[in-house]
């Protein structure tokens, strides 16, 4: 471990106290009253200053980064330069002047809050950040200080050193601006601290288990915002299946979907819905397995805990329980590692995998029918990655958002939503805002 992720883990290992972190909301506070005094436009060309040297291989920051993160959170040193890019790209200043726009009716809004607009920011926002993908603070860091709020960022354990390097990285763009984040960690639990923080801010926005979220609300005194459990999936056509060329690009473009980041973020499928037979399905899991093996070599998976490798060796042998039992199915997975998994059953049932690469792919009479299966599970929908032909588009299109999607995307571009994404159905900064009423 590198001396500054040491430094760093040390640091957010000990956690905050309930004193520090009213101390730290403070100094928020005094910041964002700063903050609402300057323009749109000197923040957000700060900010894309920063996020520009976050996306220049050769900057000290994308350096650090790239050095730092695989430490830090166990992705592969290959995937973090490979997929850490994907995160950043779509903070870029014409994504958030859109979304603002889009979201706020005008983003000139926000400079005319600070005059006793209409729209009304919260002081200090409370972000208690999930730690399933590396470098997720940037975003909930980047959007606050657009709107000209305060951010206390609680880290997650799975990354705590995004939060602070990011800061860092503002602070040598525009120091002023860096002055409203402030990044602390608690273990998870320590009421006394949770309970300080939820109680002096304004806003709470929190990723996590149904559970965890469940619990946070209840102890909120602010508004609270949560995200919770979401599942993804892919749609295949059975036009596609009939041309080897689109098969395989589908095949490949699938294969990214599952293996960027290891399948930990809510985008990433866990299910593939073949329109044809089981045959049909199985020849495209051969398809998508030849791409995962190849993905595994040039982005190598993140290390296993033991809890992992059990679940995907108990996914195997489900399906081989079910093969000896007669049900057809098919499972393909390297022998001698659990980098990857595909288990092809015949029912098109909607069941989660265990991650970690793991795929179910299921074979759909008609797509038509995708309607009663994703009916029961419509409240864990979040993405629909999709292969079929220009013509069935829209229908299909329009199928997968009646049934509770909030991102569709072509296969292979599932991990690269727009900043215009609604999470969980809900505005990016939209809901955060509150509005005064006209005189």
């Amino acid at each position: 471990m590198s001396l500054s992720v040491r430094a760093a883990d040390e640091h957010h290992t000990a956690g905050v106290t309930a004193a520090q972190v009213e101390s730290r909301v403070a100094a928020l506070r005094a910041a964002q009253a700063r903050l609402s005094r300057r323009s749109f436009d000197s923040v957000i060309a700060a900010l894309e200053a920063t996020v520009d040297t976050w996306l220049d291989p050769s900057s000290e920051w994308r350096r650090e980064a790239e050095r730092v993160l695989p430490l830090a959170t166990g992705s592969s040193p290959e995937m973090v330069r490979f997929a850490l890019p994907w995160m950043i790209e779509p903070l870029r200043s014409p994504a958030l002047e859109n979304l603002l726009d889009a979201e706020l009716g005008d983003r000139r809004a926000l400079d005319a809050s600070a005059e006793g607009g209409l729209a009304s920011v919260p002081s200090v926002i409370l972000h208690v950040l999930a730690g399933n993908l590396p470098a997720l603070a940037v975003v909930p860091i980047t959007l606050t200080l657009a709107i000209k709020s305060s951010a206390l960022v609680k880290a997650a354990r799975g990354d705590r050193v995004t939060p602070s390097l990011f800061v860092r990285s503002l602070a040598a763009v525009d120091a002023e601006l860096s002055e409203c984040v402030a990044t602390v960690y608690w273990p998870g639990g320590d009421r006394g601290v949770e309970e300080s923080a939820l109680s002096i801010v304004d806003l709470a926005v929190a990723s996590g288990d149904d559970r965890t979220l469940a619990d946070l609300r209840s102890r909120c005194t602010a508004r609270f915002i949560g995200h919770g459990h979401r599942v993804s999936f892919a749609v295949v056509a059975a036009e596609v299946l009939h041309s080897s060329e689109l098969a395989r690009s589908a095949a490949a473009g699938l294969a990214v979907d599952v293996s960027v980041w290891d399948q930990r973020g809510c985008l990433s499928p866990q299910l593939c819905f073949v329109e044809g037979g089981f045959n049909d399905a199985c020849n495209f899991a051969q398809l998508v397995a030849r791409e995962l093996a190849t993905l595994a070599c040039q982005l190598p998976p993140a290390e296993k805990n033991i809890a992992e490798q059990i679940a995907v060796r108990q996914f195997r042998d489900q399906a081989d329980w079910a093969r000896f039992s007669g049900e057809p199915s098919m499972v393909l997975a390297p022998e001698r590692s659990t980098d990857w998994t595909i288990v092809v059953e015949h029912e098109p049932a909607f069941r989660p995998t265990p991650l970690c690469r793991s795929l179910r792919v299921l074979p759909i009479e008609d797509l038509a029918d995708l309607r009663d299966v994703l009916a029961p599970v419509r409240r864990l929908l979040e993405g629909a990655g999709r292969a079929a032909p220009p013509e069935r588009i829209a229908q299909l299109d329009t199928l997968l958002c009646g049934a509770g999607v909030h991102l569709i995307a072509p296969l292979g571009a599932m991990q690269r939503p727009p900043l215009s994404w609604k999470q969980g159905g809900r505005a990016r900064v939209g809901d955060w805002i509150t509005w005064r009423r006209k005189r």
